[in-house]
């Protein structure tokens, strides 16, 4: 099971085992797994254990709750490997779970592979894109929104492929939509601020196809919320990085995504933009954009002058050499 497919309160298991290791999904599923409970009892029947021992997880899975109701122990941030006496131990516990209690693992590394066999397993790895807007437009209807295909891009984009920021920004949209519930393109652009990343990719789509008026308005929007020139230069220094990084690399998509920290989404639109240059004049220009951030950090120039200057050498790279 997908972890976007669990719905409120849908605990059916004695035990569950989430992994995949995604921080957004794994936290969205203990929340529906445990939404059954009353917000006034659940410090009394939901217990956190982070990075426990085996010892702590079966006595604490095996301890009835404080209401004398249904208890969920939830397990996180276990990284380590378990001894062999501690799977023995935790295999003996799903094997004969104590009735009415909830075991949740979230295991990130696979450390509790060994009782998968046991458990009710829950998919918590990041979404593919369809995936992710498929989840977004059911989510946004759950709150009364009718999203534009061309506004979930647009706000797809602008969370850097982030299901649970965006979900967190249909949020805020619902709660000033329109009557109708139809979020488009401009209500995106009103109401979302683009994640540092987006932003840099839509400013350097537009230096380097040498779209001024295009620029100049993704500069303004930035100014106006309150971006500082030392950002907007550090973000443009680590876009240019990353495509050289893709134009001379062979690895895939997925390869690249991990290296470079993005999701392979972001790399497949990357990829076109780097193709506009040269290997050659990415490096010239990424030591450029390197440089003169040193030289704002070392006070040699003021960072606006800093950001002016990269601006011009950016624009006057020429292109598919």
């Amino acid at each position: 099971m997908k972890a976007y497919e669990l719905k409120r309160g849908a605990g059916f298991a004695p035990v569950y085992l989430l992994f995949g290791g995604d921080g957004y999904w794994t936290s969205r599923a203990c929340s529906m797994l445990t939404a059954s409970v009353p917000a006034e009892d659940r410090a009394l029947r939901v217990e956190t254990l982070d990075a426990p021992g085996a010892d702590e997880i079966i006595f604490s899975a095996g301890m009835p709750s404080l209401t004398g109701e249904g208890k969920y122990v939830i397990v996180t941030d276990r990284t380590a490997k378990l001894s062999g006496a501690e799977e023995r131990a935790l295999k003996a516990y799903c094997e004969d779970p104590v009735k009415g209690n909830t075991l949740i693992l979230c295991d990130e590394k696979g450390v509790f592979n060994c009782v998968k066999e046991y458990c009710a397993a829950v998919d918590c790895s990041p979404l593919d894109v369809q995936e992710s807007k498929d989840f977004l437009y059911e989510y946004g209807a759950q709150l009364g929104l009718r999203i534009q295909p061309p506004a979930m891009t647009l706000l797809y984009d602008y969370c850097n492929q982030d299901a649970g920021r965006a979900s967190r920004e249909l949020d805020k949209i619902a709660a000033y939509a329109p009557e109708d519930g139809v979020v488009s393109v401009q209500i995106v652009k009103l109401m979302v601020a683009p994640d540092e990343r987006a932003k840099a990719y839509e400013l350097t789509g537009a230096l380097s196809s040498g779209n001024k008026s295009a620029a100049a308005e993704y500069l303004t929007r930035l100014s106006a919320a309150g971006v500082q020139s030392a950002a907007v230069l550090r973000s443009l220094a680590s876009a240019y990085r990353g495509l050289l990084f893709l134009r001379i690399s062979d690895l895939t998509d997925a390869e690249a995504a991990q290296v470079l920290g993005v999701k392979p989404y972001a790399v497949k639109k990357m990829r076109p933009l780097a193709r506009k240059y040269s290997p050659v004049a990415l490096k010239t220009l990424t030591d450029t954009l390197n440089n003169l951030e040193y030289h704002f950090k070392s006070g040699r120039l003021n960072v606006d002058k800093a950001l002016d200057l990269a601006i011009c050498r950016i624009m006057g790279v020429k292109v598919n050499v």
